[in-house]
């Protein structure tokens, strides 16, 4: 498979038949032989499935339950999803169907530590409604702590080395990005399985470590969307959620909400995104100031998404206001990176978005200038953009430029990479001035 990635990288469709082995001449072949064999003809040709991959045409019916048959997707699969969601049911990063117990838990957690890295960058796993039904039942679950295991008893000494570690990899993600501690965050949540399935702990114990277990499994949700691995992601913010449910954490599962809506948005899933933040909102009056400025936050990008813009306007003042009132006792430290810098992004954006670009740029300087290392090299392009609306071209290239020097000097963000992407896609217009063709040819290194 690794000679193929690019090919992984645009459709399912695309992940489906290189991981069968098929190129695209062998797979028209294949759908045109079975297709015969049932009494259809077909014509898939090369072209059809590079126009299907590209997603420029939508294989009808019949040929959809031609294409399951080739690639050995069960019918009951195919029927499960709309077209082409359903050729990763094989591979889908939730279960529905399975209870909330601290059981399904735990196996949720064992699947998420032992899992490497995967390649499906541009598309998520899961969608439409069942995707936003996820939210809907982590709040109406309400499964129970079980017993200790049997094993060594874990100390509060113990499990507050262990959330030392956890700490730590928070703080070096971002400093440099995430893609290069993935490894190291499945190190930290396969040591707090091993407590979890052989330790003696008490109650309280017990709920330290989902805590510690959902923690890690959101960081990993974070940085595997960072590195634009959105199937990896969407897996591992369900197991997280499960583990906040498990620990009884609303704080920690609504802020897992956040980021699941905030991709699901990114992804264009926006009525799964609406109806995500919808049931984050649902725990508001039980989650600390902190939690509700970033939920506001979320429901604002979440909004402004979907179109509503004057419920992401509502939003973003709610943020602030509760901003404004958050006690830094009752913060949580995985919502340490939530604050002013961050709220004026979000501002930024939402600003760009409405056509207000010289308000933008104010407030995305103001984010840059607060941010660490890794959200600079995001948010400098975030303002290259806003500059180049405005018709500060000087200004855009400046913080393109900047970008790139935090990229270039060990920055590990692909969607750094991916918003200068953008940048270099927005000055096509004055591609011929030397400054843009020298930026653009820049940005398209560091995309290669």
């Amino acid at each position: 498979m690794t000679g193929h990635l690019t090919e992984l990288l645009h459709h399912p469709l695309a992940y489906a038949r290189v991981e069968a082995g098929l190129g695209k001449t062998k797979f028209a072949q294949l759908v045109r032989l079975e297709g015969r064999a049932l009494g259809h003809n077909l014509g898939t040709t090369r072209s059809t499935v590079f126009k299907w991959e590209r997603g420029d045409h939508v294989p009808d019916d019949i040929t959809q339950m031609v294409i399951s048959r080739v690639l050995r997707i069960s019918e009951a699969a195919r029927m499960s999803a709309p077209w082409p969601g359903w050729l990763l049911v094989g591979d889908n990063t939730f279960d529905h169907a399975v209870p909330w117990t601290q059981e399904a838990t735990l196996k949720s957690l064992t699947s998420v530590a032992g899992s490497g890295p995967m390649d499906r960058r541009a598309f998520l796993g899961i969608g439409g409604i069942t995707l936003a039904g996820i939210g809907v039942q982590w709040v109406a679950a309400d499964p129970a702590i079980a017993a200790a295991a049997s094993g060594d008893r874990i100390t509060s000494a113990t499990v507050e080395h262990m959330r030392g570690r956890v700490e730590a990899l928070r703080n070096m993600e971002q400093v440099t990005g995430g893609g290069e501690f993935l490894e190291s965050a499945r190190t930290d949540l396969q040591l707090i399985m091993r407590m979890l399935e052989n330790g003696r702990y008490t109650e309280g114990t017990a709920k330290k470590l989902y805590v510690l277990a959902a923690e890690v499994c959101c960081l990993l949700g974070w940085m595997s969307y960072d590195a634009s691995l959105h199937s990896a992601a969407q897996k591992q913010y369900a197991a997280a959620l499960r583990s906040a449910k498990t620990a009884g954490d609303d704080t920690l599962g609504a802020h897992t909400l956040c980021f699941m809506a905030t991709q699901a948005a990114n992804h264009r899933e926006q009525l799964a995104a609406v109806g995500l933040m919808d049931t984050a909102e649902s725990v508001r009056g039980r989650v600390p100031a902190i939690m509700r400025a970033s939920l506001a936050a979320h429901q604002t990008t979440v909004y402004n998404k979907a179109g509503d813009k004057r419920k992401a306007a509502a939003a973003l003042n709610r943020a602030f206001d509760a901003l404004g009132r958050v006690d830094a006792s009752d913060a949580p430290s995985y919502l340490a990176w939530f604050g002013e810098a961050q709220l004026r992004s979000t501002e930024g954006r939402f600003l760009l978005t409405t056509g207000q670009a010289e308000k933008a740029t104010a407030a995305l300087a103001c984010s840059v200038a607060e941010a660490a290392p890794r959200d600079k090299a995001v948010r400098y392009g975030t303002l290259a953009m806003a500059y180049q609306q405005a018709g500060d071209l000087d200004g855009a290239l400046d913080a393109a430029h900047k970008a790139a020097d935090l990229i270039e000097e060990g920055i590990h963000s692909r969607r750094g990479v991916e918003r200068l992407e953008d940048v270099r896609r927005a000055f096509r217009t004055t591609k011929s001035e030397p400054k843009v063709r020298e930026v653009s040819e820049r940005i398209a290194a560091l995309a290669a």
